[in-house]
């Protein structure tokens, strides 16, 4: 198997920062065209990213801007990215502060999250609003992405539309707990478990929940537990899967990221009617 299809099926769990300065691929290695610009931080960092055409075809009225997990850069994603925007829409990746081409910083590898990645976020966002008129923003985030989405709603929200989160971690103390018990690996939160949970209690902006049904780190059970807990009541969509796996999950002949994309399509089409 080569570099590339290896990180198209890479599950992307390690639970640990463990971030990637080199590029596997780019997206005009697949043929998708794409811009690469800097975003720069409130506290002087510049983000490497990269805005992938919508397909003309039936390009639509939204962006989505990715926040990945906890490994790797913004090239693990390069074909989830061209998936979403061979739909339609403008697509944001972003590499924070200490991944890929953006600019150093001292990592924590055994954090759950940088707070600072929030602020690395919030830049994105604002970049977004500027670069892309008259177009919606929505925000992906995934595993850690989550927390940061989290941890940033409160300076984003009046910029955003809508959240899709997958592998959506409710409780830091949890997390910490099941990833000790299951990886063996001891891991910390940058934040209070308390104040991180009464930043999602707010959430009240269509939210799409993802949650993979063998998923022993963030579980159905969290899903299912808290969902009205939420301002308002998020959609929430299980696969039969793992963490972070449900991109992979393949039902009615759909290939990779059939299934997954076609519930985000659903999703975001049904917030536009409204």
């Amino acid at each position: 198997m080569n570099k590339s299809l290896f990180f198209l099926f890479l599950p992307l769990n390690l639970l640990a920062i463990d971030p990637d300065k080199e590029y596997t691929i780019t997206p005009d290695s697949i043929g998708w065209e794409y811009e690469e610009l800097t975003a720069t931080t409130e506290d002087g960092y510049d983000l490497n990213t990269w805005i992938y055409a919508p397909n003309p075809d039936n390009e639509k009225d939204e962006v989505l801007v990715l926040v990945y997990p906890d490994a790797g850069n913004m090239s693990y994603f390069v074909y989830h990215a061209s998936i979403m925007a061979n739909l339609g829409y403008t697509v944001v990746t972003f590499d924070y502060r200490g991944f890929g081409k953006s600019d150093d910083f001292d990592i924590k590898s055994d954090y759950l999250f940088h707070t600072e990645f929030a602020t690395d976020l919030e830049a994105v966002v604002n970049f977004t609003e500027k670069k892309i008129k008259n177009k919606g923003i929505g925000v992906w985030g995934l595993s850690m992405g989550t927390m940061v989405t989290t941890y940033a709603f409160q300076e984003i929200k009046n910029k955003i539309e809508f959240l899709i989160y997958d592998a959506f971690v409710y409780n830091p103390a949890d997390h910490i707990q099941r990833t000790k018990s299951l990886k063996g690996k001891e891991t910390y939160s940058p934040i209070e478990s308390n104040e991180y949970i009464q930043k999602w209690k707010v959430i009240d902006i269509p939210l799409l929940l993802f949650a993979g049904k063998e998923d022993k780190i963030t579980t159905v059970q969290d899903a299912k537990t808290n969902r009205d807990v939420f301002s308002i009541k998020p959609e929430i969509e299980f696969f039969a899967g793992g963490h972070l796996m449900g991109f992979q999950h393949k039902i009615d002949n759909k290939g990779f990221g059939g299934w997954y994309s076609s519930q985000m399509q659903e999703f975001i089409e049904v917030i536009s009617l409204n």
